[in-house]
Protein backbone atom coordinates (compact mmCIF):
# COMPACT_ATOMS: atom_id res chain seq x y z
CA UNK A 1 0.00 0.00 0.00
CA UNK A 2 2.79 2.53 0.67
CA UNK A 3 4.12 1.60 -2.81
CA UNK A 4 2.53 4.46 -4.83
CA UNK A 5 4.95 6.89 -2.38
CA UNK A 6 7.84 4.62 -2.78
CA UNK A 7 7.52 4.21 -6.78
CA UNK A 8 7.08 8.34 -7.18
CA UNK A 9 10.35 8.59 -4.79
CA UNK A 10 12.22 5.64 -6.88
CA UNK A 11 11.16 7.58 -10.37
CA UNK A 12 12.71 10.77 -8.68
CA UNK A 13 15.91 8.95 -7.67
CA UNK A 14 16.63 6.45 -10.06
CA UNK A 15 17.97 9.10 -12.68
CA UNK A 16 20.33 6.82 -14.58
CA UNK A 17 18.01 4.00 -15.10
CA UNK A 18 14.67 6.12 -16.08
CA UNK A 19 13.98 4.94 -20.17
CA UNK A 20 11.77 6.59 -22.20
CA UNK A 21 9.75 3.13 -22.80
CA UNK A 22 9.24 2.40 -19.06
CA UNK A 23 7.78 5.78 -18.43
CA UNK A 24 5.16 4.67 -21.60
CA UNK A 25 4.70 1.57 -19.49
CA UNK A 26 2.45 3.59 -16.91
CA UNK A 27 -0.75 3.64 -17.07
CA UNK A 28 -3.30 7.13 -17.41
CA UNK A 29 -6.49 7.81 -15.78
CA UNK A 30 -8.69 11.28 -16.24
CA UNK A 31 -8.99 12.54 -13.18
CA UNK A 32 -11.08 16.02 -12.68
CA UNK A 33 -10.66 18.69 -10.19
CA UNK A 34 -6.87 19.13 -10.97
CA UNK A 35 -5.21 22.38 -10.24
CA UNK A 36 -2.35 24.21 -13.06
CA UNK A 37 1.07 23.74 -11.51
CA UNK A 38 2.25 26.96 -10.93
CA UNK A 39 5.34 28.75 -9.30
CA UNK A 40 7.15 25.72 -9.46
CA UNK A 41 5.41 23.69 -6.71
CA UNK A 42 3.19 20.53 -7.45
CA UNK A 43 1.46 19.12 -4.53
CA UNK A 44 0.91 14.86 -5.83
CA UNK A 45 -1.72 13.08 -4.33
CA UNK A 46 -0.41 9.36 -3.71
CA UNK A 47 -2.90 6.42 -3.07
CA UNK A 48 -2.52 3.08 -1.81
CA UNK A 49 -5.27 0.99 -3.41
CA UNK A 50 -6.76 -1.83 -1.42
CA UNK A 51 -8.20 -3.29 -4.72
CA UNK A 52 -7.62 -7.27 -4.42
CA UNK A 53 -8.86 -7.81 -7.98
CA UNK A 54 -6.10 -5.66 -9.37
CA UNK A 55 -3.56 -8.53 -7.72
CA UNK A 56 -2.75 -11.02 -10.66
CA UNK A 57 -2.62 -14.91 -9.68
CA UNK A 58 0.66 -15.79 -7.70
CA UNK A 59 1.53 -18.08 -4.52
CA UNK A 60 2.22 -15.14 -2.36
CA UNK A 61 -1.02 -13.16 -2.83
CA UNK A 62 -3.46 -15.95 -3.21
CA UNK A 63 -5.08 -14.55 -0.15
CA UNK A 64 -5.97 -11.70 -1.63
CA UNK A 65 -7.20 -13.53 -4.85
CA UNK A 66 -9.08 -15.39 -2.32
CA UNK A 67 -10.71 -12.49 -1.01
CA UNK A 68 -11.41 -10.90 -4.50
CA UNK A 69 -13.32 -14.31 -5.74
CA UNK A 70 -15.34 -14.08 -1.69
CA UNK A 71 -16.47 -10.37 -2.93
CA UNK A 72 -14.10 -8.59 -1.07
CA UNK A 73 -12.87 -5.97 -3.11
CA UNK A 74 -13.70 -2.56 -1.45
CA UNK A 75 -11.68 0.04 -3.54
CA UNK A 76 -10.73 2.38 -0.82
CA UNK A 77 -7.80 3.90 -0.06
CA UNK A 78 -5.74 2.65 3.05
CA UNK A 79 -2.94 5.05 2.13
CA UNK A 80 -3.21 8.94 1.52
CA UNK A 81 -0.41 10.97 1.46
CA UNK A 82 0.74 14.49 -0.14
CA UNK A 83 3.82 15.23 -1.51
CA UNK A 84 4.73 18.37 -2.03
CA UNK A 85 7.74 19.50 -4.08
CA UNK A 86 8.83 23.03 -4.39
CA UNK A 87 11.38 23.39 -7.74
CA UNK A 88 12.40 26.84 -6.30
CA UNK A 89 14.41 25.99 -3.38
CA UNK A 90 14.16 21.86 -3.26
CA UNK A 91 12.14 21.65 -0.49
CA UNK A 92 9.66 17.91 -0.31
CA UNK A 93 7.00 17.60 2.87
CA UNK A 94 5.07 14.60 3.05
CA UNK A 95 1.64 14.56 4.44
CA UNK A 96 -0.48 11.74 5.93
CA UNK A 97 -4.24 11.83 6.60
CA UNK A 98 -5.44 8.81 7.99
CA UNK A 99 -7.81 6.49 6.07
CA UNK A 100 -10.53 6.65 9.19
CA UNK A 101 -10.74 10.41 9.12
CA UNK A 102 -14.58 11.39 8.86
CA UNK A 103 -15.36 14.29 6.13
CA UNK A 104 -18.79 15.81 5.05
CA UNK A 105 -17.92 15.29 1.46
CA UNK A 106 -16.46 12.22 1.09
CA UNK A 107 -18.89 10.10 -1.52
CA UNK A 108 -20.27 11.25 -4.39
CA UNK A 109 -23.64 13.64 -3.42
CA UNK A 110 -22.04 15.29 -0.52
CA UNK A 111 -22.26 11.97 1.70
CA UNK A 112 -20.57 11.84 5.05
CA UNK A 113 -18.40 9.18 5.38
CA UNK A 114 -14.14 7.86 6.11
CA UNK A 115 -12.10 9.86 3.89
CA UNK A 116 -10.93 6.19 2.45
CA UNK A 117 -14.45 5.48 0.77
CA UNK A 118 -13.78 8.82 -1.57
CA UNK A 119 -12.10 6.04 -4.14
CA UNK A 120 -14.90 4.13 -4.32
CA UNK A 121 -16.61 7.17 -6.87
CA UNK A 122 -13.56 7.64 -8.27
CA UNK A 123 -10.02 9.53 -7.68
CA UNK A 124 -11.89 12.91 -8.51
CA UNK A 125 -13.97 12.21 -5.98
CA UNK A 126 -11.09 12.09 -3.65
CA UNK A 127 -9.04 14.52 -5.20
CA UNK A 128 -12.58 17.22 -4.39
CA UNK A 129 -12.99 15.81 -0.70
CA UNK A 130 -9.45 16.46 0.11
CA UNK A 131 -9.26 20.39 -1.74
CA UNK A 132 -12.43 21.13 -0.35
CA UNK A 133 -11.89 19.29 3.19
CA UNK A 134 -8.20 20.51 3.89
CA UNK A 135 -7.88 22.89 1.25
CA UNK A 136 -4.74 21.59 0.08
CA UNK A 137 -4.65 21.84 -4.06
CA UNK A 138 -3.64 19.13 -6.03
CA UNK A 139 -1.72 18.94 -9.09
CA UNK A 140 -1.47 15.35 -9.81
CA UNK A 141 -2.64 11.80 -8.61
CA UNK A 142 -0.77 8.45 -8.42
CA UNK A 143 -2.40 5.30 -7.57
CA UNK A 144 -0.52 1.65 -7.06
CA UNK A 145 -1.63 -1.99 -5.09
CA UNK A 146 -0.18 -4.26 -3.30
CA UNK A 147 1.34 -6.69 -5.71
CA UNK A 148 3.58 -3.80 -6.56
CA UNK A 149 4.85 -3.15 -3.41
CA UNK A 150 6.04 -6.55 -3.06
CA UNK A 151 7.75 -6.34 -6.49
CA UNK A 152 9.69 -3.18 -5.96
CA UNK A 153 11.23 -4.67 -2.50
CA UNK A 154 12.38 -7.79 -4.74
CA UNK A 155 13.63 -6.24 -7.25
CA UNK A 156 16.43 -4.51 -4.88
CA UNK A 157 16.94 -8.11 -3.51
CA UNK A 158 15.15 -7.76 -0.44
CA UNK A 159 15.88 -4.48 2.79
CA UNK A 160 17.12 -4.93 6.09
CA UNK A 161 15.59 -3.73 8.97
CA UNK A 162 16.11 -3.89 12.83
CA UNK A 163 13.66 -5.26 14.77
CA UNK A 164 14.71 -4.59 18.75
CA UNK A 165 11.63 -6.79 19.37
CA UNK A 166 9.54 -9.79 18.12
CA UNK A 167 6.44 -8.51 16.14
CA UNK A 168 3.03 -9.93 15.20
CA UNK A 169 0.14 -8.65 13.01
CA UNK A 170 -2.53 -10.03 11.39
CA UNK A 171 -1.86 -8.42 8.44
CA UNK A 172 0.49 -11.57 8.12
CA UNK A 173 3.43 -10.58 9.54
CA UNK A 174 5.32 -12.82 12.32
CA UNK A 175 9.33 -11.47 12.94
CA UNK A 176 10.47 -13.81 15.93
CA UNK A 177 14.51 -13.09 15.18
CA UNK A 178 15.31 -9.55 16.63
CA UNK A 179 18.39 -7.55 15.36
CA UNK A 180 19.40 -7.07 11.95
CA UNK A 181 17.45 -9.21 9.50
CA UNK A 182 16.75 -9.40 6.19
CA UNK A 183 12.87 -9.31 4.65
CA UNK A 184 11.32 -9.93 0.90
CA UNK A 185 8.49 -7.91 -0.66
CA UNK A 186 5.76 -10.21 1.03
CA UNK A 187 7.19 -9.72 4.77
CA UNK A 188 7.51 -5.51 3.83
CA UNK A 189 4.04 -5.76 2.78
CA UNK A 190 2.81 -7.16 5.72
CA UNK A 191 4.96 -4.71 8.10
CA UNK A 192 3.58 -1.61 6.04
CA UNK A 193 0.07 -2.81 6.55
CA UNK A 194 0.24 -3.62 10.19
CA UNK A 195 -1.89 -1.61 12.43
CA UNK A 196 -2.90 -4.23 15.27
CA UNK A 197 0.32 -4.71 16.12
CA UNK A 198 1.59 -7.45 19.11
CA UNK A 199 5.35 -7.24 20.10
CA UNK A 200 7.85 -8.88 22.92
CA UNK A 201 7.20 -12.61 23.17
CA UNK A 202 7.34 -14.24 26.14
CA UNK A 203 8.51 -18.09 25.29
CA UNK A 204 8.05 -18.86 28.79
CA UNK A 205 4.29 -18.25 28.94
CA UNK A 206 3.30 -18.43 25.22
CA UNK A 207 1.87 -15.21 25.23
CA UNK A 208 2.53 -11.06 23.47
CA UNK A 209 3.68 -8.98 26.16
CA UNK A 210 2.48 -5.64 24.45
CA UNK A 211 -0.29 -3.85 21.97
CA UNK A 212 0.54 -1.12 20.13
CA UNK A 213 -3.08 -0.24 19.57
CA UNK A 214 -2.20 2.69 17.57
CA UNK A 215 -3.94 1.69 14.51
CA UNK A 216 -3.41 3.56 11.63
CA UNK A 217 -1.36 5.94 13.44
CA UNK A 218 0.99 3.61 14.12
CA UNK A 219 0.60 2.07 10.23
CA UNK A 220 1.28 5.88 9.59
CA UNK A 221 4.92 6.32 11.39
CA UNK A 222 5.90 2.52 10.46
CA UNK A 223 5.57 3.65 6.52
CA UNK A 224 7.24 6.68 6.89
CA UNK A 225 9.94 4.83 8.48
CA UNK A 226 10.28 2.20 6.04
CA UNK A 227 9.90 4.86 2.86
CA UNK A 228 13.73 5.92 4.88
CA UNK A 229 14.51 2.40 4.84
CA UNK A 230 13.38 1.62 1.41
CA UNK A 231 14.95 4.96 -0.37
CA UNK A 232 18.03 4.24 1.47
CA UNK A 233 18.16 0.37 -0.31
CA UNK A 234 17.49 2.11 -3.88
CA UNK A 235 20.32 4.78 -3.18
CA UNK A 236 22.99 2.15 -2.40
CA UNK A 237 22.20 -0.17 -4.82
CA UNK A 238 19.97 1.05 -7.35
CA UNK A 239 21.53 4.63 -8.51
CA UNK A 240 24.20 3.53 -11.57
CA UNK A 241 23.61 0.06 -11.58
CA UNK A 242 21.35 -0.24 -14.83
CA UNK A 243 20.60 -3.60 -14.05
CA UNK A 244 18.77 -3.08 -10.80
CA UNK A 245 17.17 0.24 -11.99
CA UNK A 246 15.95 -1.59 -14.92
CA UNK A 247 14.24 -4.18 -12.50
CA UNK A 248 12.52 -1.64 -10.60
CA UNK A 249 11.54 -0.10 -13.14
CA UNK A 250 10.21 -2.87 -14.79
CA UNK A 251 8.59 -3.68 -11.06
CA UNK A 252 6.69 0.05 -10.84
CA UNK A 253 6.23 1.08 -14.37
CA UNK A 254 3.34 -1.57 -15.58
CA UNK A 255 1.17 -0.91 -12.58
CA UNK A 256 1.83 2.44 -11.54
CA UNK A 257 -1.21 5.05 -12.55
CA UNK A 258 -1.16 8.40 -12.83
CA UNK A 259 -3.52 10.65 -14.20
CA UNK A 260 -3.56 11.72 -17.24
CA UNK A 261 -2.08 15.59 -17.15
CA UNK A 262 1.30 14.08 -15.56
CA UNK A 263 3.35 13.74 -18.53
CA UNK A 264 6.69 12.23 -19.41
CA UNK A 265 8.09 15.64 -19.67
CA UNK A 266 7.34 16.67 -16.62
CA UNK A 267 8.73 13.37 -14.78
CA UNK A 268 11.92 13.44 -15.99
CA UNK A 269 12.02 17.55 -14.98
CA UNK A 270 11.10 16.42 -11.35
CA UNK A 271 14.13 13.52 -11.93
CA UNK A 272 16.35 16.22 -12.96
CA UNK A 273 15.37 18.78 -9.93
CA UNK A 274 14.58 16.22 -7.13
CA UNK A 275 17.22 12.82 -7.27
CA UNK A 276 19.64 14.60 -4.95
CA UNK A 277 17.38 14.96 -2.22
CA UNK A 278 17.99 13.12 1.05
CA UNK A 279 14.95 11.54 2.04
CA UNK A 280 15.96 10.87 5.45
CA UNK A 281 15.69 14.84 5.61
CA UNK A 282 11.99 15.56 4.30
CA UNK A 283 9.46 16.81 7.20
CA UNK A 284 6.62 13.87 7.55
CA UNK A 285 3.77 15.11 9.21
CA UNK A 286 0.32 13.32 9.81
CA UNK A 287 -2.80 15.35 9.77
CA UNK A 288 -3.82 15.51 13.65
CA UNK A 289 -7.03 13.71 14.78
CA UNK A 290 -9.74 13.17 17.52
CA UNK A 291 -10.72 9.60 17.79
CA UNK A 292 -14.10 8.57 18.83
CA UNK A 293 -13.45 5.80 21.07
CA UNK A 294 -16.97 4.33 20.79
CA UNK A 295 -18.71 2.99 17.23
CA UNK A 296 -19.52 5.92 15.90
CA UNK A 297 -23.19 6.70 15.11
CA UNK A 298 -24.07 8.63 12.41
CA UNK A 299 -27.76 9.45 10.91
CA UNK A 300 -28.41 6.04 12.70
CA UNK A 301 -25.75 3.95 10.80
CA UNK A 302 -22.85 2.80 12.72
CA UNK A 303 -19.74 3.45 10.75
CA UNK A 304 -17.47 1.54 13.31
CA UNK A 305 -13.97 3.25 14.04
CA UNK A 306 -13.81 6.80 13.13
CA UNK A 307 -11.62 9.70 13.60
CA UNK A 308 -12.25 13.71 13.29
CA UNK A 309 -10.82 16.19 12.23
CA UNK A 310 -9.10 18.85 15.05
CA UNK A 311 -8.57 22.61 14.72
CA UNK A 312 -6.30 24.55 15.18
CA UNK A 313 -3.96 21.50 14.98
CA UNK A 314 -5.12 20.42 11.73
CA UNK A 315 -4.75 24.28 10.35
CA UNK A 316 -1.51 24.38 11.74
CA UNK A 317 -0.08 21.41 10.22
CA UNK A 318 -0.99 22.11 7.09
CA UNK A 319 0.28 25.08 6.98
CA UNK A 320 3.66 24.26 8.23
CA UNK A 321 3.03 21.15 5.33
CA UNK A 322 2.58 23.93 2.78
CA UNK A 323 5.18 26.47 4.23
CA UNK A 324 2.74 29.55 4.84
CA UNK A 325 1.43 31.70 6.57
CA UNK A 326 -0.90 31.25 9.41
CA UNK A 327 -4.56 31.59 8.66
CA UNK A 328 -6.38 34.40 7.98
CA UNK A 329 -4.21 37.29 8.54
CA UNK A 330 -5.22 39.34 6.24
CA UNK A 331 -9.17 39.26 6.21
CA UNK A 332 -10.97 41.13 9.29
CA UNK A 333 -14.18 39.16 10.61
CA UNK A 334 -16.67 42.00 9.86
CA UNK A 335 -15.71 41.71 6.31
CA UNK A 336 -17.11 38.42 7.00
CA UNK A 337 -20.92 37.19 6.75
CA UNK A 338 -21.91 34.41 8.75
CA UNK A 339 -24.75 31.96 9.83
CA UNK A 340 -25.38 29.32 12.48
CA UNK A 341 -27.18 26.51 12.11
CA UNK A 342 -27.80 24.22 15.20
CA UNK A 343 -26.71 20.58 14.96
CA UNK A 344 -27.02 19.65 18.03
CA UNK A 345 -30.66 20.54 19.46
CA UNK A 346 -29.00 22.83 21.78
CA UNK A 347 -30.50 26.38 20.90
CA UNK A 348 -28.58 27.69 24.38
CA UNK A 349 -24.67 26.09 23.37
CA UNK A 350 -25.65 27.50 19.33
CA UNK A 351 -26.72 31.28 20.85
CA UNK A 352 -23.69 30.81 22.72
CA UNK A 353 -21.76 30.12 19.56
CA UNK A 354 -23.63 33.50 17.80
CA UNK A 355 -22.68 35.65 20.46
CA UNK A 356 -18.92 34.57 20.72
CA UNK A 357 -18.76 35.11 17.12
CA UNK A 358 -20.10 38.72 17.16
CA UNK A 359 -18.00 39.81 19.90
CA UNK A 360 -15.10 38.82 16.86
CA UNK A 361 -16.36 41.34 15.11
CA UNK A 362 -18.24 38.64 12.57
CA UNK A 363 -21.50 39.61 11.21
CA UNK A 364 -24.16 36.78 11.86
CA UNK A 365 -26.59 37.83 9.21
CA UNK A 366 -28.82 34.05 9.96
CA UNK A 367 -29.66 31.43 12.16
CA UNK A 368 -31.38 28.08 12.22
CA UNK A 369 -31.48 24.38 13.03
CA UNK A 370 -31.27 21.04 11.56
CA UNK A 371 -31.72 17.32 12.91
CA UNK A 372 -28.98 16.20 15.21
CA UNK A 373 -26.91 13.53 13.07
CA UNK A 374 -26.09 11.79 16.36
CA UNK A 375 -24.87 12.22 20.03
CA UNK A 376 -21.21 13.04 18.53
CA UNK A 377 -21.12 14.83 15.87
CA UNK A 378 -18.43 17.15 14.23
CA UNK A 379 -19.00 21.03 13.54
CA UNK A 380 -18.86 21.76 9.95
CA UNK A 381 -17.41 24.89 8.40
CA UNK A 382 -19.53 25.58 4.66
CA UNK A 383 -18.44 27.76 1.94
CA UNK A 384 -20.47 28.25 -0.85
CA UNK A 385 -18.03 28.49 -3.54
CA UNK A 386 -14.46 28.68 -4.13
CA UNK A 387 -14.57 32.39 -3.93
CA UNK A 388 -15.06 31.77 0.08
CA UNK A 389 -12.46 29.62 0.49
CA UNK A 390 -10.77 32.22 2.06
CA UNK A 391 -13.98 33.29 4.22
CA UNK A 392 -14.02 29.67 5.65
CA UNK A 393 -10.68 29.59 6.39
CA UNK A 394 -10.28 32.32 8.41
CA UNK A 395 -13.70 30.99 10.24
CA UNK A 396 -11.82 27.97 10.69
CA UNK A 397 -9.11 29.87 12.66
CA UNK A 398 -10.69 31.19 15.34
CA UNK A 399 -13.09 27.84 16.15
CA UNK A 400 -11.57 24.33 17.76
CA UNK A 401 -12.67 21.26 18.53
CA UNK A 402 -13.80 18.94 16.37
CA UNK A 403 -14.16 21.17 13.00
CA UNK A 404 -14.20 19.90 9.35
CA UNK A 405 -14.52 22.22 6.61
CA UNK A 406 -16.59 21.57 3.41
CA UNK A 407 -18.11 22.99 0.29
CA UNK A 408 -22.21 23.08 0.75
CA UNK A 409 -24.99 25.81 0.17
CA UNK A 410 -24.69 28.87 2.49
CA UNK A 411 -28.04 30.07 4.84
CA UNK A 412 -29.57 33.35 4.61
CA UNK A 413 -26.78 34.43 1.75
CA UNK A 414 -23.56 34.32 3.91
CA UNK A 415 -19.97 33.46 3.44
CA UNK A 416 -20.08 31.18 5.76
CA UNK A 417 -22.50 28.59 7.10
CA UNK A 418 -21.33 27.01 10.45
CA UNK A 419 -23.51 23.92 11.74
CA UNK A 420 -22.46 23.34 14.77
CA UNK A 421 -21.30 19.53 16.58
CA UNK A 422 -20.94 18.50 19.75
CA UNK A 423 -17.53 19.65 20.37
CA UNK A 424 -17.07 23.22 19.76
CA UNK A 425 -15.30 26.47 21.12
CA UNK A 426 -15.13 30.33 19.51
CA UNK A 427 -11.41 31.50 20.29
CA UNK A 428 -8.96 33.42 19.08
CA UNK A 429 -6.14 31.39 17.13
CA UNK A 430 -4.88 34.81 15.96
CA UNK A 431 -1.18 34.86 15.35
CA UNK A 432 0.38 37.52 18.05
CA UNK A 433 2.63 39.18 15.40
CA UNK A 434 0.78 39.45 11.81
CA UNK A 435 3.42 38.78 8.88
CA UNK A 436 3.73 41.33 6.59
CA UNK A 437 3.22 39.69 3.30
CA UNK A 438 -0.67 38.82 2.49
CA UNK A 439 -1.96 36.63 -0.14
CA UNK A 440 -4.77 35.78 -1.70
CA UNK A 441 -5.70 32.17 0.27
CA UNK A 442 -3.05 31.08 3.08
CA UNK A 443 -3.54 27.93 1.15
CA UNK A 444 -1.65 29.89 -1.62
CA UNK A 445 1.29 28.34 -3.06
CA UNK A 446 4.09 30.44 -1.10
CA UNK A 447 7.59 29.59 0.76
CA UNK A 448 8.25 29.60 4.11
CA UNK A 449 7.22 32.42 6.15
CA UNK A 450 8.34 33.53 9.49
CA UNK A 451 6.88 31.41 12.29
CA UNK A 452 4.55 33.61 14.73
CA UNK A 453 3.34 32.79 18.08
CA UNK A 454 -0.13 31.70 18.48
CA UNK A 455 -2.24 33.22 21.20
CA UNK A 456 -5.90 31.85 22.48
CA UNK A 457 -8.67 33.24 24.74
CA UNK A 458 -10.55 30.80 26.83
CA UNK A 459 -13.31 28.24 25.19
CA UNK A 460 -17.07 29.28 24.96
CA UNK A 461 -18.86 26.26 24.41
CA UNK A 462 -18.12 23.02 26.37
CA UNK A 463 -17.70 19.99 24.89
CA UNK A 464 -21.12 17.36 25.30
CA UNK A 465 -19.18 14.25 23.81
CA UNK A 466 -19.85 12.62 27.28
CA UNK A 467 -15.74 11.81 27.44
CA UNK A 468 -15.76 9.34 24.30
CA UNK A 469 -13.50 11.73 22.29
CA UNK A 470 -9.47 10.92 22.95
CA UNK A 471 -7.44 14.05 23.11
CA UNK A 472 -6.21 15.22 19.98
CA UNK A 473 -2.81 13.21 18.48
CA UNK A 474 0.27 15.00 17.22
CA UNK A 475 1.62 16.26 13.64
CA UNK A 476 4.69 14.35 13.96
CA UNK A 477 6.12 11.83 16.88
CA UNK A 478 9.25 9.71 17.81
CA UNK A 479 9.26 6.16 17.02
CA UNK A 480 8.09 3.59 19.73
CA UNK A 481 11.07 1.41 20.92
CA UNK A 482 9.10 -1.94 19.92
CA UNK A 483 8.78 -0.87 16.31
CA UNK A 484 11.25 -1.77 13.56
CA UNK A 485 13.50 0.86 11.85
CA UNK A 486 16.71 1.03 9.71
CA UNK A 487 19.34 -1.09 10.92
CA UNK A 488 22.76 0.31 12.35
CA UNK A 489 25.30 1.69 10.16
CA UNK A 490 27.30 -1.39 11.16
CA UNK A 491 25.55 -4.48 10.93
CA UNK A 492 26.89 -7.21 14.09
CA UNK A 493 28.14 -10.45 13.16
Amino acid sequence: MLALVLCVVLLIGAVVGITIYRIDEIGRVKVNGLEHVEKGIEDILLVGSTSRCAVKPAKNFNVYVKQCEEGVNGVNSDVIMILRLNSNDHRVALLSIPRDTFVPDARAGDLSNKIDAALADGPSQLVQAIKQDFGIPINHYVVLNFESFADIVNALGGVDMYFPTQIKDMSGITQMKTGCQHIGGIEALALVRARHLYYNYSYKTKTWRGYDGSGDLGRIERDHIFLKVLAAAVRSRGLGNPATDEALLAAVAPQLTVDTTFGDGEMLNLVNTFHSVSIGGVPEYTAPIVEDTQTYIYKGYGYGDVVFPTEPQDQQTIDAFLGVTPAGLELAPSAITVSVVDGTGSAASTAAVVTKLRALGYRVVATGSQTSVGPISETTVFYASPAHLQQAEKVLSDVAGTVSMARGASLGGADVTIVTGSDLAVVSNHPTQASPAAHASHRAKTGPTSSTTAATTTTTTPSTDGGVLAPPTAATSSIPPYDPRACPTTKAK
